[in-house]
């Protein structure tokens, strides 16, 4: 069974995401600030499959739990678990800065469960794609000075390991897959969804193209491997 970790303060918020995932067959369990949530991640034997966590939380904030999961700085092991952040409506600072520490999503209050489940079965699908790809024959994708191991989600620039997000990767990895084609906003959000419906600002696009220039780029501003279609999208060049 599908396995959700809740971080949600709000008594009212909470029940309603623990009633709309748990309505879909899913097992929820809940907790109400990011230290019980760390502790659950660390010490349940069974894994989450994905995080549902609100931004303003009482003590550690949703995007200090957000940045734990992913990097493990305080101790406790780094995890690749969707996360699905939820952040008062129109919080583009939050949101921003949510993708930038690691997480998959987000959501804005109020919003309706149909929206959240709809959010949640995304990732999740997209999650088995992705661990299903990681047992497939090894494959890489050679540029000059950028190389792309598939099977183990690693990019290394000039033969040096860069540390991309997951979601970094997965738009990486698409635009590189087929140099020279153009990929909208919209394109590269859904298959960050694994080619569902996709509800959310395909804004999200650019920050993703963002954090990928300054990583794998010597000059973000005049990329050499990830060039925007100005008014549309962007595309990886023909090497």
């Amino acid at each position: 069974m599908t396995k959700i970790l809740i971080v949600e303060d709000d008594p009212a918020v909470r029940d309603v995401v623990k009633h709309a995932l748990s309505r879909e067959g899913m097992e929820t369990l809940a907790v109400e600030d990011g230290e019980a949530a760390l502790q659950r991640l660390r010490e349940d034997v069974e894994p989450f499959d994905l995080v549902v966590l609100d931004v303003m939380l009482p003590g550690m904030d949703g995007i200090s739990v957000c940045r734990e999961i992913r990097t493990g700085e305080a101790g406790s092991a780094s995890s690749e678990v969707p996360v699905v952040m939820l952040t008062a409506r129109d919080d583009e600072i939050n949101v921003v800065v949510g993708l930038e520490v690691g997480a998959d999503d987000y959501i804005t209050k109020p919003f309706r469960p149909s929206e959240l489940v709809g959010r949640v079965r995304a990732h999740l699908r997209r999650r088995r794609i992705d661990l299903k790809s990681a047992t497939d024959e090894q494959r890489k994708l050679e540029f000059p000075g950028l190389e792309l191991d598939l099977p183990r989600r690693q990019v290394f620039v000039g033969g040096k390991p860069v540390a991309l997000t997951a979601k970094e990767f997965e738009v990486l990895e698409l635009l590189a897959s087929h140099p020279g084609w153009v990929y909208s906003r919209e394109q590269i959000m859904r298959h960050l969804y694994g080619g569902g419906e996709f509800f959310g600002e395909a804004r999200a696009a650019d920050v993703h193209v963002q954090h990928i220039r300054k990583k794998i780029e010597a000059d973000p501003k005049n990329p050499r491997y990830v060039q925007t279609i100005r008014g549309f999208g962007y595309k990886f060049a023909e090497l």
